[in-house]
């Protein structure tokens, strides 16, 4: 350490997560219960609030993962089954399947969660921990390490009356799980790979088509393409991909013009979206992108998430990534600080990036998300992410496993 570590420390833990979302708060939440002591320290005053935020698509691994630490009734109480997807080229259908069709499967369905549920059965389960504190309205403002930890220090993040928690911890090590703009990766020198997929969508919510399976539907008659998602509370997410001409049609006419552009591709949907038009949002333009830090680790600093990665929505896998990457992440810290050999926490990258890597160029190298083309797709959207939709990566089952890599 530095001469700062001469002053008194607030805190000495053996892990500090610096973040406040869900992949933050498992990772804290797995660390605590393998034994380790852990701090959370959140740059927010306040937690999402129970059925706030989008609502991502949660794959049956990942709730695998979760119902392990107790969370997983919760979530399904306040989410949407998903029980597969349909993919729709201008010929008819591309392929369709289903969970409960996967060889293995354990759960036959995905489920769609507002993240602030997710969020606050994570915070009730890591509140429960006697090893565990959580702390909030503190940004991370500086980086020391040596060999044997990390000193981190905090200012309030808004005014110091409203804010709490420690100025200055210790721990052996740090995670940096405080998003795409990490500002915990940023002091400790991290860059970071910015790529934008080039094809924007309009998202609307809606309330759900009555009588229609609870299914991913995709309709691809090129170079549109149509995505509807259901999500809790009879509703469902609808993105719009246009071609060229549309787009400024879509810019000046919102979910007005979104529907009428829709209804040459799902006729049904449009009409349904005209009469409900009183019950759908406004349309929001969406600009997908990717990015990749340049590692995922500086010294014993550990990057988590999207601190780390960012994918395309396409799959659901952002946050499936993630919550597995805490997996894995905890268990080789566990490793690393049980056994006294830090070269342990090693197998978090190692076993981790090159899988998310690969995720990341299977997107990019799908035509539908990057490219204008008339050209008939001759694949569902869907089609090559069914593996990563239903099994959980081999190399993190036999990690953890095994306890050990």
């Amino acid at each position: 350490m530095t001469t700062s570590e001469q002053k008194p420390v607030d805190a000495e833990v053996d892990v500090c997560v610096v973040g406040g979302g869900a992949t933050a708060l498992f990772a804290a939440l797995r660390c605590a219960r393998s034994g380790r002591t852990v701090i959370v320290v959140s740059p927010d005053a306040q937690f999402e609030p129970a059925g706030a935020g989008i609502s991502p698509l949660l794959a049956p691994p990942t709730l695998g993962l979760l119902a392990a630490e107790g969370v997983e009734e919760e979530l399904l109480a306040g989410g949407q089954r998903v029980l597969g997807a349909d993919d729709y080229g201008p010929a008819g259908l591309l392929s369709r399947w289903r969970y409960a069709d996967q060889p293995g499967i354990a759960r036959p369905y995905g489920l769609t969660v507002p993240t602030g549920t997710l969020v606050q059965a994570l915070l009730r389960a890591l509140r429960a921990e006697p090893a565990a504190a959580v702390r909030t309205g503190r940004t991370v403002t500086a980086v020391d390490q040596d060999g044997d930890g990390v000193l981190l220090t905090f200012a309030a993040a808004e005014a110091p009356a409203s804010a709490q928690g420690p100025d200055r911890v210790r721990a052996r090590y740090a995670v940096a799980a405080d998003g795409r703009r990490s500002a915990l990766r940023e002091l400790v020198g991290i860059p970071v790979r910015d790529s934008l997929f080039g094809r924007p969508g309009w998202l609307i919510a809606a309330p759900v088509v009555p009588d229609r399976e609870p299914v991913l539907l995709v309709r691809h008659p090129a170079p549109q393409a149509l995505f509807t998602v259901p999500t809790p509370g009879s509703s469902m997410a609808v993105v719009w991909c246009p071609d060229r001409q549309q787009e400024q049609a879509l810019a000046q006419g919102g979910a007005q013009a979104l529907v009428e552009q829709v209804k040459a591709v799902d006729p049904e949907l449009a009409d349904w979206l005209t009469g409900a038009a009183e019950r759908t949002s406004p349309a929001f333009r969406i600009d997908f992108s990717m990015w990749r830090a340049a590692s995922w680790r500086a010294g014993r600093v550990l990057l988590l998430g999207e601190a780390a990665h960012g994918l395309h929505t396409l799959g659901g896998q952002g946050l499936n990534q993630s919550l597995h990457s805490a997996v894995s992440l905890a268990r080789a810290v566990h490793e690393a600080v049980t056994g006294g050999d830090g070269s342990r926490v090693d197998a978090y990258e190692r076993i981790r990036r090159p899988y998310v890597e690969r995720l990341q160029d299977l997107q990019w190298n799908t035509p539908a998300l990057r490219s204008y083309s008339a050209e008939p797709p001759e694949r569902g959207a869907h089609q090559d992410f069914i593996d990563v939709m239903t099994t959980l990566q081999p190399e993190l089952a036999a990690q953890l496993a095994a306890g050990t890599v």
